[in-house]
């Protein structure tokens, strides 16, 4: 069942599918209603103020005051009090712990124990889970439900005084939202999680919408320190936030009264409720840039010289992302790339109607993302080239050299493919990283990633000599852009070997592999008597330091001091009192033992003998028994005590020094943080060109020509996902076509139900994409004019949270493109006015595909069961121009009605029926019901 609670500024969803709604923050002075959850009834008790929230308890007798609660809650209230809006978890030991009305409301939600703890004033409602439970409970927070958390860590005082009341300190050391959940973005390695800050002009909604009013973006992958700027026009953000695909969408809450997402100011940016709004209070436009330097990895000069070609929006953008990232995490060191700046006109614009039409990155009906485009041609082998294969098929390039240079890399990988397989196999042998990087930034890195890291740097001074070695480009524009990669990838730097011959891998492997199988609870015995003392875990070979060599001499020494005392323990106690086992180990509760089993008779005997040797001053003697059984001893020997602890202290030191060896090695590599991300990124760069040399081979792809004129000629294109989809399900084999348009030039396709028509629409607009993203197409041959944006008005669904209908959804989008398609645009459009009665669809029809030809000159393909009607009225004008720019094709279905299959195979002319009930038979139509509509058909 699904509940829902407006407790202190729970956000309101919409729907389950949706990825996130608006929260935002209200004064204390407003009224709440706080919903408590109990079972599956839903109650809500009397609106407070915010300021005088507390948890009512039955059994309290009252709200709690400042002076009765202890240092601890009072901490937690004063928290809750000043992060209002946030869930506010706060670790208490070992514990995460929610309290008061929190621990109400979330407990269920969690699904974890609500209980109470006493105070001098009452009970308080509370709620905990351990440490290691935080991310999957900040999972159900965060991402299923969009509440932000405010997460309050515990710290130690550096007192000498062990009974120091006030030893421990707590602070907010993250907020936590969709955008900064930085636990989530190190576990979705093949997504971008990007946090996006949008800027309008000042008091622009206090007029009407000006669709060439600048608007300012930033955002910023935290876990790969990616950050961008860019200024869009009004009209294009929408199309720009698609591409971005942000988890979180950052606007001022000064306009937060306009309600921008109910599209009331301008209607296009209804399509922001498909995201988790955040309004927050922006910085004073008088608090420098500069001052935001230190979130940088740069040099202050360099980030000086990047932000002067920043426009003033892009700038504003930039300021209000970084105010955000340093108040949500103000304990991590975020480590942010140099911002880039992208320009619209570098980039195909395809807004969020398109991408969904053309299930790019997720199926239409189910969001799944298998079936979908990027699943189809996804080939790449590393998880950060395929977040740039991502990127790029959202944003393809409008960078005519830059496509050619992608081409030309294709083209040399597909045509040696043999040394390309080599190439692929060295980068499956290289690590994500960037993100690894930035785990070292916020001191959450590992030891094996170290090795990594290490090894990753490694294999691209290894792909570099290969390339040099065995690549021998046949063009001098490809072998320049191969010497340019060779030259990008060519690392030196003590810092890897030192690292590799550093580290115990092995050991590290084995302590992974360890740690996942500790997890299974049910494979792991915690009892004591199973805790034997376990050997040190040799993180780090004795030869990384001098220190580290004196340490492990000491403890070897030591260890075999142990073997030799155990040996001594084993001959006396075996031979003299005929036990079967002894065993030294270290029990739960610290101290150091000898664990005795034997016979029941044989363990009385050793107690006697125990009895009698009390003030015995031979070696033998100082046995303790602290704990009995019927068949086992655990017992103290003061020589096993003073060993343990010298090889504990030596064990502790070696541990003190591993860890300065790594922090110093994590250091290392921060400061080589551009580096590093530029050979990541030339990686990347190589992992997806490789992959499109394999996909070209795979599918039959070829090498398209992509002109600066406005021209789609195709010939023999196809579908690649339904392709697939048809070879997966049969031995059919898919229909190809042909498509020629040129700029102001329109096909009317009409054809059956059923007869590929949407098919032909989206295979062209997909060939255009892959295209300018560099891959090879789906066809015989293709010469392609570069396309500034895609439109897409394909199949269509009521609006119910909107209130609008199937028609008012389909004349929206239309309106969209009738506005925003230029002569470089293409636009494809199926069943313009089929909502409405039929002379009034055709009307509007006939109005779209005329203002398409003659008003944006784009090229397009229009499908239509209207055919007959648009050929008659075309024809009836004198607009000779206008009638040569209109081309009539049909697909049809061959058979009679008892035998027939459809021809998917475009012609000229123009389809007269829709054969609607050939598609109801196949549907399973009662026989009675299809010949009651045959009748009426032949009378009609």
């Amino acid at each position: 069942m699904y509940r829902r609670s407006t407790a202190l500024l729970i956000p309101y969803f919409r729907s389950s599918f949706l990825r996130r709604s608006s929260t935002v923050q209200t004064p204390k002075t407003e009224k709440l209603k706080i919903s408590l959850l109990n079972d599956d009834t839903l109650i809500e008790t009397e609106s407070l103020p915010t300021s005088a929230i507390r948890t009512k308890s039955s059994d309290r007798g009252g709200r709690e005051t400042r002076n009765s609660l202890p240092p601890s809650l009072q901490y937690v209230r004063d928290v809750m009090d000043k992060y209002t809006g946030h869930v506010v978890l706060t670790q208490i030991g070992s514990f995460y712990e929610l309290y008061f009305e929190h621990a109400t409301i979330y407990a269920p939600i969690l699904n974890i124990t609500l209980t109470s703890k006493s105070i001098v004033s009452g009970k308080v409602p509370f709620a905990g889970f351990p440490l290691n439970q935080l991310n999957r409970h900040l999972k159900v927070l965060v991402k299923q439900y969009g509440y932000s958390v405010a997460v309050c860590d515990q710290f130690k005082h550096e007192t000498l005084v062990d009974n120091d009341k006030n030893k421990f300190m707590r602070r907010v050391t993250r907020i936590v939202t969709p955008g900064t959940f930085i636990d989530e973005a190190f576990e979705n390695f093949q997504e971008n999680q990007y946090l996006l800050t949008v800027h309008f002009s000042e008091n622009c909604m206090k007029r009407a919408a000006d669709l060439n009013i600048p608007v300012g973006l930033s955002w910023c992958d935290i876990s790969t320190g990616e950050i961008f700027v860019q200024q869009v026009y009004l009209k294009d953000l929408v199309s720009s936030i698609t591409r971005i695909r942000p988890m979180e969408v950052l606007l001022d809450e000064e306009i937060m009264p306009v309600e921008i997402t109910n599209g009331e100011w301008y209607k296009e940016l209804t399509e922001l409720k498909k995201y988790f709004i955040k309004y927050q209070k922006m910085p004073s436009k008088h608090r420098p840039i500069q001052s935001f330097f230190k979130l940088f990895s740069n040099a202050e000069g360099d980030i000086g010289r990047s932000l002067g070609n920043f426009t003033q929006k892009e700038i504003a953008a930039l300021r209000n992302l970084l105010l955000y990232i340093e108040e949500h995490l103000p304990d991590i060191n975020t480590n942010l790339e140099l911002p880039q700046k992208q320009l619209i006109t570098d980039i195909m614009q395809i807004d969020s109607r398109t991408s969904t039409a053309l299930e790019l990155h997720s199926t239409m009906r189910k969001h799944h993302k298998k079936g979908s485009l990027l699943s189809t041609i996804r080939r790449t082998v590393t998880t950060s080239g395929t977040r740039l294969l991502t990127q790029w098929l959202s944003a393809p390039s409008m960078d005519i050299n830059e496509i050619k240079n992608r081409q030309s890399l294709v083209l040399l990988f597909k045509d040696n493919f043999d040394y390309t397989e080599s190439l692929i196999r060295y980068l499956k042998e290289t690590a994500d990283m960037s993100r690894i990087i930035q785990r070292f930034s916020f001191g959450r890195g590992d030891p094996l990633e170290l090795i990594q890291i290490a090894k990753s740097l490694r294999k691209c001074k290894e792909i570099s000599e290969y390339l040099q070695t065995n690549v021998h480009p046949s063009t001098k524009k490809t072998e320049k852009l191969i010497k340019n990669i060779t030259k990008q990838l060519n690392f030196e730097d003590p810092i890897v070997e030192k690292v590799i011959s550093s580290l115990n891998e092995e050991s590290l492997i084995k302590q992974w592999s360890e740690k996942y199988e500790r997890d299974d609870e049910e494979k792991f015995d915690a009892s004591e008597e199973n805790q034997e003392r376990k050997s040190l875990v040799m993180i780090m070979k004795p030869s990384a330091s001098q220190k580290l060599k004196e340490y492990y001499k000491s403890y070897n020494i030591l260890i075999k001091e142990k073997e030799s005392l155990l040996q001594w323990y084993k001959d006396w106690f075996l031979e003299r009192f005929k036990l079967k086992n002894v065993s030294l180990k270290q029990k739960n509760s610290g101290e150091f033992c000898i664990h005795l089993s034997g016979s029941i008779a044989n363990v009385v005997e050793f107690d006697k003998y125990i009895e009698q040797q009390k003030d015995s001053s031979q070696a033998h003697s100082g046995f303790h028994v602290l704990q009995k059984s019927r068949q086992t001893r655990w017992i103290i020997h003061d020589k096993w005590e003073t060993l343990s602890r010298e090889i504990e202290v030596v064990g502790a030191l070696i541990k003190n020094e591993e860890e300065r060896l790594i922090n110093q090695f994590q250091k290392d590599f921060i400061s080589l943080s551009p580096m590093i991300r530029s050979l990541s990124q030339t990686l990347d760069y190589m992992d997806v060109l490789t992959s499109f040399a394999k996909l070209a081979i795979e599918q039959r792809l070829v090498l398209p020509k992509v002109t600066q004129g406005t021209e789609l000629n195709i010939k023999g294109g196809r579908h690649l996902v339904v392709e697939a989809s048809i070879s997966q399900k049969s031995l059919e084999s898919f229909t190809p076509n042909d498509c020629q348009i040129n700029s102001g030039e329109l096909w009317v396709i009409t054809g059956p139900n059923m007869g590929g028509k949407s098919t032909f629409l989206r295979q062209n607009a997909i060939i255009v994409i892959l295209a300018q993203i560099g891959s090879f197409v789906p066809c015989e041959s293709a010469v392609i004019g570069l396309v500034d944006k895609i439109f897409s008005r394909v199949g269509s669904a009521d609006d119910l949270y909107n209130e609008m209908s199937t028609f008012m959804v389909e004349m929206i989008e239309t309106s969209y493109i009738l506005k925003g398609a230029t002569n470089r645009s293409m636009a494809i459009l199926d069943e313009i006015g089929r909502g409405t009665s039929r002379s009034e669809g055709v009307a509007i029809a006939y109005a779209t595909l005329k203002y398409l030809t003659t008003n944006n000159a784009c090229r397009a393909l229009f499908a239509t069961h209207f055919g007959t009607e648009l050929a008659s009225t075309i024809n009836s004008t004198s607009n000779e121009e206008f009638i040569n720019n209109i081309s009539f094709f049909k697909t049809g279905i061959i058979g009679d009605n008892s035998n027939f299959y459809y021809d998917h195979k475009l012609k000229p002319g123009i389809c007269s029926k829709s054969d609607a009930i050939k598609v109801a038979k196949l549907a399973g139509f009662p026989e009675e019901a299809l010949e009651i509509a045959s009748t009426l058909l032949e009378e009609i």
